[in-house]
C-alpha cells in the first residue's frame, strides 16, 4: 500500500529535453504467458526476449517446485531496437550522467515491474543484470525480502545471473564469475555464524568491499551446495526455503535442511574454496521449452508507446521527464487510460489531489476495466487525509463509500492485485468497521505475497485492535526485527510501544478484577461502543440503566435478621396521636407500617429530588418509589404491619434483585472510542506523535568516527566539473556537500517521491545531514534524512 513512507531512491534529472518516442519508430506489443514485452526493435527479436525471459523463469520453477511463480504484479519488458533508443531511458549516476555501460535493468515495484534493455548491447551482461534482479523478486515475493537471509538472497541470484540455454533445452547454470574468485582468493572466508547473521539491512551498511566479499561468498556457499555435493542438493534448498516459510529458525532450518551445522559446513565450504575448482551444472530438458506459439503480437500507437515510456519514467523517479511523455500520449489520445493514470499518480506525489484525482477519472472513463486506475482513485483518497507521517484518523462516510466502491470494482477486475486487499483492510482499521472482513483481505493478499510486511505491518494493527495481544506482539516483533526499510522499522516500533501500554493496562484491569472476585464480587464485561457490532443509543440506555440498578441494589440497605422489605410507594405519611403511620402501597397490595418518630428513621435518598427533601408529617412523596425495612408485628391481624425502620427513596425503574441475582450480576463498561471525543483523539494524537518523533530519533542515523551530522535544510543540487552538491542551509551558514553516493532515506510522507538531480531545487524540508571533511571546504555528503516539519532536533 503506498501510503507508508518510502526509502528514497538517489535518481538524477536530466536537463536534456528528451524527445517523445518518435512516430517513425514501429512499436509493437508482444503478450507472452507470463510477460507484456513492447518495443521498437523488430517483432522476431521482441520475441527471442520473450522466449529467454520464459526459459528462464521455467528452468527456476523446475528446480524449485515449491517456489510459487504466478505472480500478482505485471511485468512489462520495454525493448529498445538500439542503444541510441535506449540512452534516454538508462539509470543516471550521482553526476547526472547517464550511465552508458548498462544495457539493460529490472526495475521491481509494488505496482508493475520494469525490464528494460537494447536488442544490439551485449546480451550476455544484459540478461546476468535482469536475471539476478528477477530472481531477488521472486524470493521476495515468496518470503518477504527480510525474511530470506541475505546470504540465500544474494548467493542465488548470482548462481543464476550466469543462465545460458542451448537450443532451447540444454541449460548451463553457476558459470564461474572471475570477480567472485578473485575476492574469494584474496580474502580469508568469513565465520558462518557472523555470515549468516548479516541481514539484508546491514549488508547495505556495510561499504563496498565487505558487500563484494559477501556476494563472492554467498556466491560459491550456493555454488557448493548445488554443485559440490554430489548429486547437487536442490532439495536441500527447497527444503530450507520450506522451513524459513514455516517460521523455522534460519539456523534450525539449514542444519534440518542439510543436515549439518554451521561448523560442518564452515569446514566443507572452505575446503571447496580451496581447491579453486568450479564445475558448472548443465541440464538436459526432455521437451524443448518453446514458448513461441503462445504469444500474441499487436501493433502499438505512437500514443500506446509514449504512454509506455511515461510510465516507465514514472516508475524511475523521472518524473519530468515522465510527463513529457505521457503529455504527448494525451496530446494523442485524450482518452489514453494508461497516460491519465501515470500522470494522477505524479500529481498525487505533488500533493496536488484534484488534479490527480481528474486524471484518475479520465483514466477510468477511458478503460473502465483498468483496474489499477480504479485502485488509484481510492489511494489518492486516501491520501487526502493523511497528516506528515502518513497517518490518518479518520475518513469521512462520503469518502468511505468512494474508497470501497473503487477498491471493490478493482478487486473484482485483478484479484491477483494484492495492494487492492490492502488498501481496503487500512481503511477499515482506519474507520474500526469490519475487522473480521479486513483480515480475510490481508490473508488473501498474503495468499498472493507471502513476504509482504506492510501486509504484515496492518494485520498486526488489526489483530491488536481485536484485543489478540500475542498475535499483534509476534508480528510487530518479527517486522521490527526483520526489517530493512527504515520508516517501517520505526513504525513497528511504535506499535510494539502500543501493545506494550495495552498489555500495562491490561494486566492492571485484571488485577482490579481478582481483587473485587476475591471479594466475591463479579467483574464487570468490557463491550466497545463502537466495535465490529456498534451499539444503538437505546442499547447504551439499556446498558447504563442495568449498570444503575446493579449500584443501586449494592447501595440499597438489606434487612437484617427479623426484617422484611418491600418495594413500592409511600401514598401518606401522619402524625396520629404520638406516632407516625405511613400508608403503603406495592404492587400487590397496600398496607400500615408505623414508627414512634423520624429520629430512629433510617432514611437515604438515591434520586436527586429527595436528596434536600423535608420529610415529616404529611409529607407528599407518593410520586417517589421507595423500599421500606420494617420489623413484622408480634401480634397477628394488627392495624399496622410492623415497625418501619429503614426507608430509602430510589428511581422509578428500579428494581429489586435477589442476594443471588446481584453476586451473579456482572456490569457492563461501554469502551468509548478516542476519535469519538475531540478531547480524547487530541491527547491521543498528542501521545501517538510524540511516539513517532522518539522512534524517528531512535532509527536516525549515528555518526561514525570522523564524520559530523547537522540539521538544517536542502535547498538545491548542483553539478559541475562532473560531480554533483547538495546545498544545504545550516543555522546561518550554507554548506556544499559533494554527492557521490550518499544515502538518502526519509521519515516524512511529505518527502515521499522527490526527485535528486542537477539544477533540482528542493522544498523546504528539514533534514539531519552527515558529511566528512570540513564545514569550511567542501566535504563529501555521506546521508540525508529528511524528517516531519514538527520534527525538533537533539539539544
Amino acid at each position: 500500500m503506498k501510503s507508508r513512507v518510502v526509502l528514497l531512491t538517489l535518481v538524477c534529472v536530466s536537463l536534456l529535453f528528451t524527445i517523445p518516442a518518435s512516430a517513425k519508430d514501429t512499436w509493437i506489443s508482444v503478450r507472452s504467458k507470463n510477460f507484456h514485452l513492447v518495443g521498437n526493435a523488430n517483432e522476431k527479436e521482441i520475441r527471442q526476449v520473450a522466449t529467454k525471459l520464459e526459459q528462464f523463469r521455467e528452468t527456476f520453477r523446475q528446480i524449485f517446485p515449491r517456489v510459487k511463480l504466478s505472480q500478482s504484479i505485471q511485468t512489462n519488458v520495454i525493448v529498445f531496437k538500439d542503444d541510441g533508443a535506449y540512452r534516454p531511458f538508462k539509470p543516471k549516476n550521482a553526476s547526472g550522467k547517464t550511465i552508458g555501460s548498462i544495457a539493460g535493468y529490472f526495475q521491481p515495484g509494488t505496482d508493475v515491474n520494469y525490464i528494460t534493455l537494447a536488442i544490439d548491447a551485449d546480451m550476455k551482461d544484459t540478461y546476468g543484470i535482469i536475471f539476478h534482479k528477477y530472481v531477488h523478486f521472486i524470493l521476495e515475493a515468496n518470503f518477504g525480502k527480510s525474511e530470506v537471509p541475505a546470504w540465500f538472497n544474494e548467493g542465488l541470484a548470482e548462481y543464476y545471473q550466469t543462465f545460458k540455454i542451448e537450443n532451447d533445452q540444454k541449460v548451463t547454470l553457476g558459470i564461474i564469475q572471475p570477480n567472485h574468485l578473485y575476492f574469494l582468493q584474496q580474502s580469508k572466508l568469513m565465520p558462518l555464524k557472523s555470515f549468516f547473521e548479516i541481514d539484508n539491512y546491514s549488508l547495505h551498511q556495510s561499504g563496498s568491499h565487505s558487500r563484494s566479499i559477501f556476494y563472492a561468498q554467498a556466491w560459491a556457499l550456493i555454488h557448493y551446495l548445488l554443485q559440490g555435493v554430489k548429486g547437487g542438493n536442490a532439495d536441500g534448498l527447497n527444503n530450507f526455503l520450506t522451513l524459513v516459510m514455516k517460521g523455522a529458525k534460519p539456523e534450525d532450518a539449514f542444519q534440518q535442511a542439510f543436515l549439518m551445522d554451521y561448523p560442518a559446513m564452515e569446514k566443507a565450504l572452505t575446503n571447496y574454496v580451496a581447491q579453486s575448482k568450479y564445475y558448472s551444472s548443465v541440464l538436459s530438458f526432455k521437451q524443448k521449452l518453446i514458448f513461441d506459439t503462445e504469444m500474441k503480437t499487436a501493433p502499438l500507437s505512437e500514443a500506446e508507446s509514449n504512454a509506455f515510456l511515461g510510465d516507465l519514467l514514472f516508475h524511475t523517479n523521472s518524473l519530468a521527464d515522465a510527463e513529457i511523455y505521457l503529455q504527448k500520449a494525451i496530446a494523442l489520445d485524450p482518452k489514453s487510460s494508461m497516460a491519465n493514470t501515470s500522470l494522477g499518480l505524479i500529481r498525487t506525489r505533488e500533493r496536488k489531489f484534484e488534479e490527480a484525482k481528474a486524471f484518475l477519472e479520465k483514466a477510468i472513463a477511458g478503460d473502465a476495466r483498468n483496474h489499477f486506475a480504479h485502485y488509484n482513485y481510492a489511494y489518492v483518497l486516501s491520501r487526502e487525509g493523511m497528516d506528515e507521517f502518513g497517518f490518518v484518523q479518520k475518513y469521512a462516510p462520503d469518502s468511505v463509500k468512494r474508497m470501497r466502491d473503487s477498491l471493490v470494482k478493482a478487486i473484482e477486475l485483478n484479484p491477483a492485485f494484492t495492494e487492492s486487499y490492502q488498501l481496503l483492510s487500512f481503511l477499515y482499521l482506519v474507520n474500526n468497521e469490519n475487522l473480521e472482513e479486513a483480515i480475510v483481505l490481508l490473508k488473501k493478499a498474503a495468499d498472493l505475497q507471502p513476504g509482504n510486511q506492510q501486509n504484515q505491518y496492518l494485520l498486526a494493527q488489526l489483530y491488536l485492535r481485536q484485543e489478540k495481544v500475542a498475535e499483534a506482539s509476534a508480528l510487530a516483533e518479527k517486522i521490527f526485527r526483520t526489517a530493512d526499510e527504515p520508516d517501517l522499522r520505526a513504525k513497528a516500533q511504535a506499535l510494539i510501544n502500543n501493545i506494550r501500554e495495552y498489555q500495562e493496562k491490561r494486566a492492571f484491569f485484571d488485577k482490579q478484577t481478582k481483587e473485587l472476585e476475591d471479594r466475591g464480587i463479579k467483574a464487570p464485561i468490557l463491550v466497545k461502543r463502537k466495535g465490529e457490532k456498534p451499539l444503538t443509543e437505546e442499547e447504551v440506555e439499556r446498558i447504563k440503566r442495568e449498570n444503575e440498578i446493579i449500584s443501586l441494589n449494592s447501595a440499597v440497605k438489606r434487612p437484617e435478621a427479623g426484617q422484611t422489605e418491600a418495594v413500592g410507594y409511600l401514598d401518606r405519611v401522619a402524625c396520629v396521636r404520638g406516632e407516625v403511620v405511613y400508608t403503603f402501597r406495592s404492587e400487590t397490595e397496600s398496607f400500615t407500617l408505623t414508627s414512634k418518630g423520624f429520629g430512629e428513621l433510617d432514611l437515604m435518598a438515591m434520586v436527586e429530588e429527595a436528596q434536600n427533601l423535608s420529610f415529616g408529617c404529611d409529607a407528599d412523596v407518593k410520586a417517589m418509589k421507595a423500599v421500606v425495612i420494617y420489623e413484622p408485628a408480634k401480634v397477628a391481624n394488627a392495624k399496622s404491619r410492623g415497625t418501619l425502620r429503614a426507608l430509602t427513596f430510589v428511581p422509578q425503574y428500579f428494581e429489586r434483585k435477589t442476594e443471588e441475582e446481584l453476586k451473579n450480576a456482572r456490569q457492563t463498561v461501554i469502551v468509548e472510542d478516542p476519535r469519538d471525543d475531540p478531547n480524547a483523539q487530541a491527547e491521543f494524537e498528542k501521545k501517538r506523535r510524540e511516539m513517532m518523533l522518539e522512534n524517528i530519533r531512535n532509527n536516525l542515523r549515528k555518526p561514525a568516527e570522523g564524520e559530523t551530522r547537522v540539521f538544517g535544510v536542502v535547498e538545491r543540487i548542483e553539478c559541475s566539473g562532473g560531480a554533483m552538491y547538495f546545498v544545504a542551509k545550516v543555522d546561518d551558514a550554507t554548506l556544499k556537500l559533494k554527492a557521490r553516493s550518499p544515502q538518502i532515506r526519509s521519515f516524512s510522507a511529505e518527502a515521499s517521491g522527490l526527485q535528486f538531480g542537477c539544477g533540482v531545487k528542493m522544498p523546504q524540508l528539514r533534514a539531519y545531514i552527515i558529511f566528512r571533511g570540513s564545514i569550511l571546504d567542501a566535504g563529501e555528503l555521506v546521508s540525508v534524512e529528511f524528517v516531519p516539519p514538527s520534527f525538533k532536533p537533539e539539544e
